[in-house]
C-alpha cells in the first residue's frame, strides 16, 4: 500500500483529492499549517504533519517514507510569518525549491502539481507568469513530475463557484471586467478523477495537461446558466473596470494581509482567457466529463 503526501489538503481541491486517495486504499499524510482544518481527514485515517512549504524541516519530516506527493496550493492568501514582505510568487517558488530538496533527500520521485489553464511565460499577470516559472522549475527538477491545469472548477465549496452562486442568486451581479473573458470549466469530481488516475501512469511523467469539458463560456454566460439552475432570473450585471480595482490593490493587500502583489496578480489574470487543449489527457485517461450546466446542478444539489 503506497503512502501519499498531499500538500494543501485543507483546500477545496486538495481535500477532495485526499478523500479520493483514501477511498482507493492509499495511505495518506497531509501537511497543514492548521491541522484543525483537516480533522475530517484524520477521522478517515489520514496522518497529519503541521507545517508549510516555507518550513523546510516540516517538509523533510512529512516526506519521510512517502512514495508520491501532490501539491495543491496557492500563495495569494496570507502565509507563514517568516514570509512577511515577500512577493506571493517568491513565496511559492521558494516553497517549491524546499519541496524539491526534501524530495531528493527522502528519495521521493513522483510529484503532481496543480496550476490552472492559461499558464504562459508572456502573460500580463505576474501570477500566470509565475505559475509558468513554477511549472518549469518542477519539470526540470529531475523528478517524475506531472502538471495538471484545470479550468474554472465547478463544485460546492469552491471559492470561484461560490461567487458564481452569489451573483446568480442576486438581482444585480457584480462582475470584474467586461465579463467576456472565456473559460473552459471542469467539475470538481472530474478533476479529481484525472488527478488520481495519472498517479501511477508513467506516460504522464514530465507532462503538462490541460483539463476541462467541451464548454467554453464567458462569465456573463456562466452567471446566467447558474441562475437558470437555481431557478432565478438572469441578473442585471454591473461590470467593474479592472483598472479601478488595480489602483486599490495595494490597499486591499494591506487590509487582507495578502502577500505583496497578490491582488494585482489576480486582477491582471482576468485579462487572460482559460481555454487550453484538453484532448491529450483524454487519450491517456478516458472519462465521461460533465458539462458546465451538469456540474453546476451537481454542485447546487451538493452531490458528490
Amino acid at each position: 500500500m503506497k503512502k501519499i503526501l498531499v500538500i494543501g489538503a485543507s483546500g477545496f481541491v486538495g481535500k477532495r483529492v485526499a478523500k479520493a486517495l483514501l477511498a482507493e486504499g492509499y495511505q495518506l499524510r497531509c501537511l497543514a499549517r492548521k491541522p484543525e482544518k483537516v480533522e475530517d481527514l484524520r477521522a478517515l485515517g489520514c496522518e497529519t504533519v503541521q507545517g508549510d512549504i516555507s518550513d523546510a524541516a516540516s517538509l523533510n519530516y512529512a516526506l519521510a517514507t512517502v512514495d508520491a506527493v501532490y501539491i495543491s496550493i496557492q500563495t495569494l492568501v496570507s502565509q507563514h510569518s517568516s514570509t512577511e514582505g515577500k512577493g506571493f510568487m517568491d513565496i511559492e517558488m521558494d516553497g517549491l525549491r524546499n519541496i524539491i530538496e526534501a524530495c531528493k533527500i527522502r528519495k521521493v520521485t513522483r510529484l503532481i502539481y496543480i496550476t490552472f489553464l492559461g499558464v504562459a511565460p508572456d502573460a500580463k499577470s505576474a501570477w500566470i507568469r509565475g505559475r509558468w516559472q513554477a511549472e518549469q522549475l518542477l519539470l526540470n527538477s529531475g523528478l517524475d513530475v506531472t502538471v495538471i491545469r484545470p479550468g474554472m472548477i465547478v463544485g460546492s465549496g469552491g471559492q470561484g463557484f461560490n461567487m458564481l452562486i452569489k451573483n446568480a442568486g442576486s438581482r444585480v451581479a457584480i462582475v470584474m471586467g467586461s465579463g467576456k473573458k472565456r473559460y473552459r470549466s471542469i467539475a470538481i469530481d472530474d478533476l479529481v478523477f484525472y488527478l488520481t488516475s495519472i498517479l501511477e501512469n508513467e506516460h504522464a511523467y514530465g507532462q503538462c495537461y490541460d483539463v476541462g469539458n467541451n464548454d467554453i463560456l464567458n462569465m456573463n454566460d456562466m452567471i446566467n446558466s447558474v441562475a437558470s439552475v437555481i431557478g432565478k432570473p438572469h441578473p442585471f450585471k454591473i461590470h467593474i473596470p479592472i483598472g479601478l480595482l488595480t489602483i486599490a490593490a495595494p490597499l486591499i493587500e494591506r487590509m487582507s494581509k495578502a502577500p505583496k502583489g497578490a491582488i494585482k496578480g489576480m486582477l491582471d489574470s482576468t485579462a487572460s482567457e482559460m481555454i487550453g487543449d484538453p484532448l491529450p489527457i483524454r487519450k491517456l485517461a478516458e472519462h465521461m466529463l460533465l458539462s458546465f450546466k451538469q456540474a453546476a446542478e451537481r454542485a447546487v444539489n451538493n452531490v458528490s
